[in-house]
């Protein structure tokens, strides 16, 4: 193999174990975030707030709140791809308006159809005022979301985030999520524990040190004349 050849082979193993390691570094950091949140969740399980106190806090996901307000008619929202004892389907989602501003809430899942097309028949929630407690958790958002969804004249929405909730609703959201079937199924405060990405964080560095063992097995290989 000539010299040039085997120098643009160097550059394409630099380049692919660069975004092995990459993909490794991003796995140790989520599996830090997974840490922090479970034991933010841990620490916060059983400790009350009302709305106001939480607005004041940077991160108050895991706390309980009693919250009271309206739900906005025609509101509903099903936030696709949840699964829930290994059943494909949707958490349904409705807008409160309380006297702090608009709080998504999350009621709980509903199965989803064979047909796509079809989103759940649901009953409808009180028109009045209501009184709800729940748990607040985090905007969900896929793996990989950057945010900024477009927003579509469909009720399925793929994430809860903030700008993409008030595109629907036509005002702005508050960036937190009242869940309030915490008794129901076995919902986890994430998907994915911290111990999975390490085991992801440690094959990315494993491949790499692969590829740069068999990359130096054939570079020491003798020139081809």
């Amino acid at each position: 193999m000539s010299i040039g050849k085997r120098s643009g082979l160097l550059v394409l193993t630099a380049a692919i174990s660069g975004l092995m390691v990459f993909m490794g570094i991003w796995q140790l950091s989520r599996a830090d975030e997974k840490r922090v949140l479970l034991e933010q969740w841990q620490q916060r399980s059983g400790i009350r707030l009302e709305l106001k106190e939480a607005m004041t806090m940077e991160q108050p996901f895991g706390y309980e709140l009693h919250a009271s307000g309206v739900f906005l008619a025609g509101g509903e929202l099903f936030l696709d791809n949840q699964i829930e004892n290994g059943r494909p389907g949707y958490r349904r989602i409705m807008p409160l308006q309380t006297a702090l501003g608009l709080l998504a809430v999350d009621t709980g899942w509903w199965p989803a159809s064979a047909d796509r097309g079809q989103l759940p028949v649901t009953p409808a929630l009180d028109d009045g005022p209501v009184q709800l407690s729940g748990v607040l958790v985090r905007p969900w958002q896929p793996p990989l979301s950057f945010g900024g969804d477009a927003p579509t004249e469909s009720r399925r929405v793929v994430s809860l985030d903030p700008v993409l909730l008030a595109a629907h609703w036509g005002q702005p959201v508050l960036p937190m999520v009242l869940k309030t079937d915490m008794d129901a199924g076995q919902w986890q405060p994430v998907v994915m524990g911290p111990e999975k990405h390490l085991g992801y964080a440690v094959q990315w560095f494993a491949m790499t040190a692969a590829i740069w063992l068999a990359a130096i097995w054939w570079y020491r290989r003798p020139y081809e004349t």
